[in-house]
């Protein structure tokens, strides 16, 4: 009829159907990893990235696919990855004189070894109706990505960075108890406290400090807090008191250390890393047959390795507390240093001294508004209770001259 062959139209019948099909087990697939990629992100409590997608399709599914492909399934989902917050917090800190500041001995070379530098910051968050601020500090290990010790406080003070540095030796001590170690922070005032500077130093640990205002220097940390605030900082501002966003953070840490795959850290978890990292043991399920459970845990040879290390770091950290005595070279000439603190200082007294004078200026203006108050208050004594009723109404305030000081009360309501 069309002059075309019984051959060539089964033929050309037959590939149709096989694209269709292809098609249609090429649509189911994608609908399967589609609701894995629900589940992830349910699981989670937000929308990872591409890279994210791929690491949890792998290690809790066995699933390998490319990026382009999750790229492209977000797209037909119109999912899109959660956006680091803003941290507004920067630039708040205070610091204290340069001088007094340690050198520092990292210079962004973070990728040492396991439990070599240990990185720390404070952040804030806030929560309820009335978004009450409270301040989050972490220990962070900078090889690894674990974190070591976290403190919760309504206050950023030194007892802040106290609480979460002892929760990071009581875990994790034994393993930090090398000379070597360098605890890194910013320039702020509470890591340069004498109080903080002394409990490093009895521990024999080296500290180390950014530059001011390059928060590159302190990188480990910053990246930390910006994929914790994607997750769970409108979670937070959910919570109705202080107790429930201290769960909340407690969980995400837990979860973040123990279950969220990186595929920086060869798809593990950062203490699974860590493990891998002391055994060099891919920590698995089973070992060809052999269920993991049956066999000795990761856990155990690491405390076997640190017991025999432990007494060898004793010794030596004598040694780097003396280097860590050492006194630090100034890139400045002294007589520069001293030219600009001089500077400094003249601008403050300035400022507070013009602060002092207007502040003198109004303690005698209203000085001279209370002794007017106090005259109206014997006008009205002087009055029966049938005269002071006329007052009730605001216009006759305005209007009678005894009561001309409420106008010299502006701005203290």
């Amino acid at each position: 009829m069309c002059k075309v062959s019984r051959s060539s139209f089964q033929q050309r019948k037959k590939a149709h159907l096989q694209e269709k099909e292809r098609l249609e087990e090429k649509k189911k697939a994608d609908d399967e990893l589609k609701e894995l990629l629900r589940k992830i992100s349910k699981n989670l409590g937000y929308v990872p990235g591409e890279r994210g997608f791929k690491v949890f399709l792998w290690r809790d599914f066995g699933i390998n696919v490319g990026r382009k492909l999750i790229r492209r399934l977000m797209d037909e989902m119109h999912i899109f990855a959660s956006t680091p917050k803003k941290d507004a917090y920067k630039g708040m800190a205070k610091h204290d004189h340069p001088c007094t500041a340690p050198d520092n001995l990292v210079n962004q070379n973070f990728r040492i070894a396991p439990r070599k530098i240990i990185c720390t910051d404070i952040t804030y968050l806030y929560f309820g109706v009335l978004r009450t601020t409270i301040y989050l500090c972490v220990f962070r290990d900078a090889y690894t990505k674990e974190i070591l010790g976290w403190a919760l406080k309504n206050l950023m003070t030194t007892a802040l960075i106290k609480e979460a540095y002892d929760k990071m030796m009581d875990k994790h001590g034994k393993e930090l108890h090398n000379p070597s170690v360098i605890i890194h922070s910013d320039q702020g005032s509470q890591y340069l406290s004498t109080t903080f500077k002394q409990i490093l130093e009895d521990d024999g640990f080296l500290q180390s400090v950014s530059a001011r205002g390059n928060s590159q220097d302190n990188a480990p940390v910053e990246s930390f807090f910006s994929r914790m605030k994607t997750a769970v900082l409108d979670l937070v501002a959910l919570c109705r008191n202080f107790e429930q966003s201290e769960q909340l953070i407690e969980g995400y840490i837990n979860s973040y250390n123990n279950e969220i795959y990186q595929l920086d850290l060869a798809g593990l978890t950062p203490h699974e890393f860590y493990l891998y990292c002391q055994t060099g043991i891919y920590p698995c399920d089973n070992y060809f047959g052999v269920k993991a459970t049956k066999m000795r845990s990761l856990e155990s040879i690491i405390r076997q390795k640190l017991a025999k290390a432990e007494e060898k770091a004793r010794k030596m950290r004598e040694v780097y507390r003396e280097r860590s005595r050492a006194s630090q070279l100034l890139r400045k000439d002294p007589l520069d240093i001293t030219i600009e603190d001089q500077r400094l200082l003249m601008r403050v007294i300035a400022r507070y001294t013009k602060h002092r004078d207007k502040m003198t200026e109004e303690i005698e203006r209203l000085t001279d508004v209370m002794a007017q108050a106090i005259k109206a208050q014997s006008y009205f004594a002087a009055m029966s209770a049938e005269e002071r009723e006329v007052y009730h109404s605001t216009s006759v305030w305005q209007s009678d001259p005894h009561l001309q000081y409420i106008y010299g009360m502006g701005g203290l309501f």
